[in-house]
């Protein structure tokens, strides 16, 4: 059996990966940035904080990507040319 990961639920499902995977980065490093400043680690703010740069980043992700580039059609003619 063949599984369509370009599925609708698929590609949310990338997302939702993406964000959770932000938030346990941001969490760890967080704790290493605090630690080595000898302060206090406040993990609201640094989840808030890495799930608004992984938001950024998957849009960036999402306009850059090769797939929604636009397509370049080559005229047979130039072709032939050179």
């Amino acid at each position: 059996m063949k599984i369509n990961y370009n599925s609708v639920g698929m590609t949310n499902m990338r997302y939702i990966v993406t964000f959770f995977w932000t938030a346990i980065l941001g969490a760890v490093i967080g704790y290493i940035g605090s630690a080595l400043q000898n302060a206090h680690a406040d993990y609201q703010q640094t989840i808030i904080v890495a799930l608004v740069t992984g938001s950024i980043g998957a849009i960036a992700s999402y306009f850059i990507s090769k797939a929604h580039a636009p397509k370049v059609v080559m005229d047979s003619d130039e072709d032939e040319e050179a």
